[in-house]
């Protein structure tokens, strides 16, 4: 009785441990059929990107000839603050207010034998500062401006190829309140590169460009106009994380000079201006615009501005 019983015992324990290394054997092919699938999983995943990049660039270039393609950035800062007997101030009673407001926009249409892109750039800014308040004389909250810029600018082209094309360009230098004084106008024809590995690139060359220059009321200088090359370059790019940036540059260089002495203004330009915006939630963020320029017949110098403040664009 006592043997058949170790017996059974026996029985059961080899019973146990055949069960267990038959767990443990089928824990491993499960380890190694999962490591399989994960390996195919991966290698269908990477051609899965690749389709979507292909799509994703197809459906770019399908969106840009099927019609106009048109954005807008715009910044805006605006501050007020006063100051009522608070002793520690240079101006214990004082106010202040300043606004800036900055517009960067472009309307486009690119089909496969043609194009017209269109660019409007703008940025004004006004500030006021009472540091006597029994002054019965103030300034208006919009009477003194710090910054007031005008960039308008339209081309036109007819492809050769898929990159170059020949063009006219139509391009306007000037401020919003202060129209044409000063101010610059330019109309041109030659070549336009747009290559298609880069399509936010464009490269205008017009060495057929008639320029024409309005100094201020209170300039020495007369409006005049003369012949030189026009170059344009204008990039606009999208980056990871919410972050655009907009550039665009122009130069005028002129084939003659005026006389020395002669009432005659410096034709010579050239005009950059830059756009930087941080999207943080639904087209809302942080907005820089800053420019540089330097216009003889405007001041014998370089000019800059700058902008920051709350963006808005889509």
């Amino acid at each position: 009785m006592k043997q058949q019983m170790l017996q059974k015992i026996t029985l059961l324990l080899l019973l146990c441990c055949a069960t267990i290394l038959s767990q443990a054997q089928t824990l491993e092919e499960l380890k190694a059929a999962k490591a399989t699938l994960a390996s195919g999983q991966a290698a269908e995943q990477a051609k899965v990107d690749s389709f979507a990049a292909e799509i994703a660039k197809l459906d770019g270039q399908i969106t840009i000839l099927s019609g106009w393609q048109s954005g807008f950035n715009g910044v805006l800062g605006l501050n007020f603050g006063n100051s009522n007997n608070w002793a520690s101030n240079a101006n214990p009673n004082s106010s202040f207010s300043n606004l800036s407001i900055g517009l960067n926009a472009f309307a486009n249409i690119v089909k496969e034998k043609s194009f017209w892109r269109n660019t409007f750039i703008s940025n004004t800014n006004w500030q006021s500062l009472d540091v006597d308040p029994d002054d019965d004389e103030k300034d208006g909250f919009l009477d003194n401006r710090t910054t007031d810029v005008l960039t308008l600018g339209s081309l036109y082209g007819l492809r050769l190829n898929q990159d170059f094309a020949i063009s006219a360009l139509g391009d306007f230098n000037s401020s919003v309140f202060n129209f044409l004084q000063p101010g610059s106008l330019d109309f041109g024809v030659g070549g336009t590169y747009t290559p298609h590995q880069l399509p936010n690139f464009v490269a205008v060359i017009h060495p057929l460009t008639y320029h024409i220059a309005f100094p201020a009321d209170d300039s020495p200088l007369e409006t005049t106009g003369g012949l030189g090359s026009k170059i344009k370059l204008t990039y606009n790019k999208k980056f990871k994380g919410g972050i655009n940036w907009s550039s665009n540059f122009g130069t005028f260089i002129p084939y003659t000079q005026p006389e020395e002495g002669s009432d005659q203004a410096q034709l010579f330009e050239y005009t950059w201006i830059n756009s930087i915006s941080f999207n943080v939630w639904k087209g809302i963020g942080v907005g820089i615009n800053f420019g540089i320029r330097q216009a003889d017949f405007e001041y014998d110098g370089t000019q800059s501005f700058s902008t920051i403040g709350l963006s808005y664009g889509f």
